[in-house]
């Protein structure tokens, strides 16, 4: 049966209505003496606001990411994203410099201005519109005019599968590499990331759980003496000798697990034996050890003489391996047991997001999502770092350098406003100009590796204003007295720009990748808890905890020294720097989220590549051979 249309105009012109109908109650209740009452009514009417204005934010992305272009989306949900912190910042200011009850006047003014123009505004523009089809990207370079029934998702395993059917196939099977010197650990390839590639390391656990420790051992064809082992849990992921030395002696080198990219079947078939030398980091030589069936020393083809070595050394997680230059038939730490898998792995158990199941069903489904999670907590962050320095910013002006409201809100607006409009401009055309996008879960890794740095040098902005509020918090309070030093002001106005353009130029990319991680019929949930996150831990964390931080330092000052006469002025300074400095000091989370976020995306797009390994044998291609492990 077909679905009926939900009508959306409605409910949202109710709930503007309704926010706009709360706007003016607050204001009129300010104008009211101050009594239980009339806190209580304030606080409803508060809340009438966050909850209609939830609403609009939850259409608003789902609507936007739904009709947005794929190759403009970033600079739609940019727009849509900064949106929320341009009002924040235009508040702000306007309650600083006029009267915050005026300012709630002219806020529900405006908004019954636009309940108007909605009344006026044809449904039609409000539905969310179906899903995109392929046909409409046919020329695109992600496309495939040949393939318009399947989505973008799977347009792109049919393609890595094409592709891969020209390569040629080595005889190869799964096995697992067990350490000698320590019984029962096993090689495992971690999904930690490297500047290039992820760690290797050696762990005691259960190979049937999970494919952490399954390699795809397969036999070079100009050279059938020479083996690679390829990462089950890290499709086309090989192990590597990376070279870089380990220690100061030389004779031991770092192994890592590092990605192989196929420049082409014709170049491939042409230099096989040629390119020989630029492959040769994932190539080795299993060297046979006693009368043991399965027993190796592995030895790498790049760096002869050097064998894989079991050091035992601890880490964090597991303990070390890299490759050693040492006699390998002294003791047994070269040695590893090469034995077939086994075991069965059924692999992660599918679930559906459906109607039926319970909002707690739903919630724990959402945050299973690792791609979902830290991109909304990202977001949320976002709204921390902005609303934070945002929230301190007029006090600590004022404070610490003696300005008044018109110099502070102009300041305020080049720092936060045309930096966050320039990130605004600019991110787009990183994200879906050079990037290409995120429709394509390669896609979503790349932006999102982007997203990553432009974080980080929003971090490295962040610490030196961290680092001079810091100072100058600790200098007012040892000197008891005011000082205005206006480099310092520069220096926190331009660290401000920078902190806003590389955060607002990642917004949009946050907010549709965050949107398109989850599947059609979750949108709508996921959307609304990921306004939620940010309007929790962004919006009321983000003023809070700075000025929590705030109060904790002035209050310290005065208890610690009860007896000195403290200079207010520079007590509140201090106080206002201090706080200055935990919103600033935030930024570093942000980028840890981001960062997160970024190594999920990478392994989604790696893990997609099990796929297509299953939809090549499924379409009937050639099986691999299987060799016998002996001695």
């Amino acid at each position: 049966k077909k679905k009926k249309k939900k009508k959306k105009k409605p409910l949202l012109v109710v709930g503007l209505f309704w926010k706009a109908t709360c706007c003016l109650v607050f204001g009129k209740l300010q104008e009211q003496p101050v009594t239980t009452v009339m806190k209580l009514l304030m606080l409803s009417a508060k809340l009438g606001m966050g909850i209609t204005e939830a609403l609009i934010s939850v259409w608003a992305t789902v609507w936007v990411q739904r009709n947005a272009p794929h190759d403009a989306r970033a600079r739609w949900l940019g727009f849509a994203g900064t949106s929320a912190g341009i009002g924040n910042g235009v508040g702000s200011g306007m309650a600083s410099l006029w009267n915050p009850i005026y300012a709630f006047f002219l806020q529900a003014f405006i908004l019954f201005l636009i309940w108007a123009s909605l009344l006026l505004t044809p449904a039609r523009f409000f539905r969310f519109g179906g899903p995109m089809q392929s046909s409409e990207h046919g020329d695109s370079e992600d496309g495939d005019p040949l393939m318009p029934d399947l989505q973008f998702g799977s347009q792109m395993l049919v393609q890595q599968v094409v592709r891969g059917v020209a390569v040629a196939v080595h005889h190869e099977n799964i096995v697992t590499l067990e350490s000698m010197k320590m019984p029962g650990h096993y090689l495992d390839a971690s999904d930690e990331p490297l500047d290039h590639g992820f760690k290797v390391r050696i762990t005691k656990g259960d190979t049937t759980d999970g494919t952490w420790s399954q390699f795809k051992m397969t036999q070079a064809e100009h050279d059938v003496g020479l083996t690679s082992f390829e990462s089950v849990r890290l499709p086309g992921h090989f192990l590597d000798v990376s070279g870089e030395s380990l220690g100061w002696r030389g004779t031991r080198v770092k192994v890592r697990i590092s990605e192989f990219e196929h420049e082409g079947a014709e170049e491939e078939e042409e230099g096989k034996i040629a390119e020989h030398s630029s492959i040769a980091w994932a190539y080795y030589r299993l060297r046979s050890v006693g009368s043991e069936r399965g027993l190796f020393h592995i030895e790498s083809e790049r760096l002869p003489g050097f064998y894989l070595n079991a050091t035992g050394e601890k880490m964090t997680r597991g303990t070390r391996v890299c490759m050693a230059k040492e006699d390998p038939n002294v003791a047994d730490w070269a040695v590893f047991k090469i034995q077939d898998f086994t075991g069965h792995y059924e692999g992660p158990v599918a679930v559906d997001f459906s109607a039926e199941a319970t909002m707690l069903g739903r919630l724990s489904l959402l945050l299973k999502n690792p791609i979902w999670l830290f991109t909304a907590m990202a977001i949320s962050l976002n709204c921390f770092v902005t609303s934070g320095i945002s929230f301190m910013w007029q006090n600590t002006i004022d404070n610490v350098w003696g300005m008044g409201n018109a110099w502070s809100y102009f300041l305020f607006i080049f720092s936060t406003g045309i930096g966050g409009l320039v990130g605004v401009v600019v991110g787009p055309k990183i994200f879906d100009q050079m990037l290409g996008g995120f429709v394509f879960p390669q896609g979503k890794a790349r932006c999102l590796l982007w997203a990553k740095r432009m974080t980080f040098l929003a971090a490295l902005c962040s610490t030196a204003c961290t680092m001079l509020m810091v100072e100058k918090s600790a200098h007012l309070v040892y000197s008891n007295e005011q000082s205005v030093v206006y480099w310092q002001l520069a220096v926190l106005v331009f660290c401000i720009f920078g902190i806003f353009f590389c955060i607002n130029s990642i917004t949009g990319t946050l907010y549709g990748i965050n949107t398109e991680s989850v599947n059609e019929e979750a949108r709508p949930f996921a959307a609304g808890l990921t306004v939620s996150f940010q309007n929790v831990f962004g919006y009321a964390f983000g003023p809070l905890l700075p000025s929590i931080a705030s109060q904790v330092v002035g209050s310290c000052v005065r208890d610690s020294w009860p007896q000195w006469p403290w200079n207010q002025e520079a007590v509140d300074g201090a106080k206002y720097a201090a706080g200055m400095s935990y919103a600033l000091a935030s930024t570093w989370v942000l980028f840890f989220f981001a960062r997160k976020a970024a190594v999920s995306a990478r392994l989604a797009h790696i893990s997609v590549r099990s796929f297509s390994q299953s939809f090549r044998s499924a379409a009937g291609f050639r099986e691999p051979l299987s060799p016998t492990l002996t001695g």
